[in-house]
């Protein structure tokens, strides 16, 4: 009980800003828990020829995509 009495009381002294960002915080924590379980590809390029493509695509040293 008295550690949520903390938490809560924290929160209320909170400015309004970090409660924005606490709650982005776990807004962006939840959507990323959800991907994680659906086995969705995150980063990705469709632009062939651009840096960002070359190490996600490279197949032989530092590809994130090694095959």
């Amino acid at each position: 009980m008295l550690k949520t009495t903390t938490n809560k009381t924290r929160i209320d002294a909170m400015s309004d800003y970090e409660r924005q960002i606490l709650a982005t915080e776990k807004f962006y924590d939840e959507k990323i828990r959800a991907a994680e379980q659906e086995d969705i590809e995150i980063l990705s390029s469709v632009v062939p020829g651009s840096r960002l493509h070359e190490i996600i695509h490279n197949p032989i040293d530092s590809g994130i995509d090694e095959g």
